[in-house]
């Protein structure tokens, strides 16, 4: 027995040994970074960060890229995308993990010669990365968030020069770091300079990539900045939407239950409408942070929009349905994308201050001719519908989508613009349903305004599918008058016996 016991804990030994000799996964040295700028767009419940490598090959057939995240980066990055600069076309990624970073894989749309440059745009849009400092703010204080970021961009390869932009979204920075002379900055000079909305730390020279031995633990350094915030810290917690496809009505109906919270600093104390009023009227003394309003862009086309909460209808919204298309005789001569678009305003029951929560219902009906169409040769209907509708400056925690397609349809395929996190077929039950309509829903976690691409659905009904719902209301009524008949024809009197 105590052999045995000894047998594992040698073999374990072992093991760990071996597992400290194995050094961290390196994609192979084909590149160098002759310059990298990061430039991070501090906001509130999203932030952007916009990171342009310039690179040059190494070796002859160079073409896969990998781009470097921090483990704390990639835990609260939402939305990545990668472009070659000068082309619009994202480039596709794939993501590994390896040593307290993610990978991202890039292919080059052609290999690169030795000595042969590119610009590669790497854009991530990070949720939450902001937190309110203090947590708790009277009413009438202006809200302050605390960002943290590394100094240093990380990367696979050497770099020669590199700088990092944090740009605030007002003038007013409480605090922001000050590190000390850098052996990668120019001799003794300071690295980091303030201009404005911009602090600018760098340039730093021959930074190695974060292979290097105790480069994480030990050079990377972390820095921060505590600025004011001039717009809501909208959250939307949960936002569920029901897309349901009718034939008979030739109608695409959308509708969404919204859970909506400010995630900014929480109010200390007792609101007061007094106050709020009197801060709305007197010109700099408005609280920005505060969720009066919401100003919400829809597509054209929408019918007979609604919304309501727990007490009943909002007659606080306004309604702006998109301009009609402008004729033009020049095919040059394209309508502004804001023509076609309605546009709904929102106006809460009451202001939403930090850790506030507002939950209401919104929905419209769409023309499916619009929004759906057949192909003949796949003998298939296809119809696309909107992920989610954008919110200014908001991170959506949980989004769950679900198309309803009409009673009898099959399902085929679907396209995603993106992955989701689940998927799963259901069956739903509506008004004059006989054994119900098939669904899929999709659920994603931490989604920006990023994931508003089209959901595209395939699915098949046959002629009987269609004939199944007229076919069931008139066999219902049908038997509700054989029903009344047959009722009508019964003697339900009580007669009384005659005595002889």
């Amino acid at each position: 027995m105590h052999l045995a016991i000894g047998v594992l804990q040698l073999c374990s030994l072992l093991s760990l040994a071996l597992a400290e000799d194995i050094p961290p996964y390196s994609p192979p040295a084909t590149f160098e970074n002759t310059a990298i700028v990061r430039s991070v767009d501090l906001g509130g419940a999203t932030t952007q960060v916009t990171t342009t490598y310039q690179v040059r090959a190494l070796q002859d057939g160079s073409q896969q890229y990998f781009f470097t995240l921090s483990a704390d980066d990639a835990a609260r990055v939402s939305w990545v995308e990668a472009k070659v600069k000068g082309n619009g076309t994202p480039l596709k990624l794939e993501s590994t993990h390896a040593d307290n970073v993610s990978l991202y894989g890039a292919t080059l749309p052609k290999a690169l010669k030795v000595n042969e440059t590119a610009t590669l745009v790497l854009t991530t849009i990070q949720s939450h990365a902001s937190t309110p400092l203090p947590a708790a703010i009277r009413q009438g204080e202006p809200l302050y968030l605390k960002y943290t970021s590394d100094l240093y961009v990380l990367s696979s390869y050497n770099t020669i020069i590199q700088r990092l932009k944090l740009r605030t979204p007002t003038q007013k920075v409480k605090e922001y770091s000050s590190p000390k002379a850098s052996k990668y900055a120019d001799g003794d000079a300071m690295p980091y300079t303030k201009s404005a909305t911009t602090i600018t730390y760098g340039p730093f020279r021959s930074v190695p990539p974060w292979t290097e031995a105790a480069f994480l633990g030990e050079t990377q350094e972390n820095v921060t900045v505590h600025y004011e915030l001039d717009s809501p810290y909208t959250t939307v917690k949960t936002f569920k939407r029901a897309a349901e496809v009718s034939h008979w009505g030739s109608n695409l109906n959308i509708q969404d239950n919204i859970w909506l919270k400010n995630d900014g600093a929480q109010l200390k104390g007792h609101f007061s409408r007094l106050e709020h009023i009197k801060q709305n009227v007197h010109v700099g003394t408005s609280q920005p942070h505060v969720i009066r309003d919401l100003v919400l862009h829809l597509p054209s086309g929408i019918r007979d929009p609604y919304i309501y909460d727990v007490i009943g209808n909002v007659s606080t919204t306004k309604f702006r349905p998109a301009l009609p298309r402008r004729q033009t005789s020049s095919p040059l001569k394209r309508a502004s994308p804001l023509e076609r678009t309605s546009v709904l305003e929102i106006k809460p029951r009451y202001p939403l201050m930090g850790g506030w929560n507002y939950t209401f219902t919104m929905g419209y009906d769409l023309p499916l001719q619009e929004w759906a169409g057949y192909y003949v040769e796949k003998g298939a209907y296809v119809v696309a519908v909107p992920f989610l509708t954008p919110f200014p400056g908001a991170t959506f925690d949980e989004v769950e989508t679900k198309v309803i397609l009409p009673e009898g349809a099959k399902l085929l395929e679907h396209y995603l613009p993106f992955a989701v996190d689940s998927e799963w077929e259901d069956r739903v039950l509506t008004y004059l349903d006989s054994v119900g309509r098939p669904s899929i829903t999709f659920q994603k976690s931490n989604c920006t305004n990023e994931h508003v691409g089209m959901i595209y659905v395939a699915y098949s009904v046959d002629t009987n599918a269609h004939l199944q719902k007229p076919l069931t209301v008139a066999t219902a009524a049908f038997a509700v008058f054989v029903l009344a008949m047959s009722l009508r024809r019964l003697d339900f009197t009580i007669h009384s016996k005659k005595l002889v």
